[in-house]
């Protein structure tokens, strides 16, 4: 029971990343060419009190076979995982 259990949290975390992909992700198969990150900021005034808001996006460069470079939102621990010259998505799942 232990083991199953185990199996299943492992799947999930490897799938997560996956999972947490914008929608602006696409189906792209082929090699990372570069990598690029970009931190956005926002801030929203109410009334006099104003909030700033920070995220991250993780973004990699795919040169598909006979295709143009299309770029591609992924997770941080994807992000991390994907080194220049690796194929994606393979590279997501160690």
């Amino acid at each position: 029971m232990k083991r199953t259990l185990a199996v299943l949290l492992t799947v999930a975390a490897l799938t997560a990343p996956l999972a947490g992909c914008s929608s602006k992700s696409k189906n792209v198969t082929g090699t990372v060419v570069s990598k690029n990150t970009d931190h956005e900021c926002k801030t929203k005034k109410k009334g006099t009190k104003r909030t700033r808001s920070c995220h991250t996006e993780y973004e990699l460069m795919v040169r598909p076979k006979g295709g143009d470079e299309q770029e591609v939102d992924v997770s941080y621990s994807a992000y991390d995982n994907c080194v220049e010259g690796s194929t994606y998505p393979k590279c997501t799942t160690r």
